[in-house]
């Protein structure tokens, strides 16, 4: 079985509602490129982890050249 694999970025902002404003920014980047994060917000700390899915969660090209890196 391979072990799952994942780029993560650990992110605090100042308020819950600029942390609401980014993640919706992203979700708006994310479905235009049909990549997808797996995203974990609690209240002013994000954690976004990319790994391809359809490739059985491993990081690839499309991880690596997700924008912003």
């Amino acid at each position: 079985m391979r072990r799952e694999e994942y780029i993560v970025y650990r992110i605090k902002f100042k308020n819950y509602l600029d942390a609401v404003k980014f993640l919706g920014d992203l979700a708006q980047i994310a479905e235009r490129l049909g990549h997808h994060p797996d995203v974990e917000l609690k209240y002013v700390n994000l954690v976004l982890k990319l790994t391809t899915h359809d490739a059985g969660n491993r990081v690839t090209d499309r991880d690596l050249a997700w924008p912003g890196k």
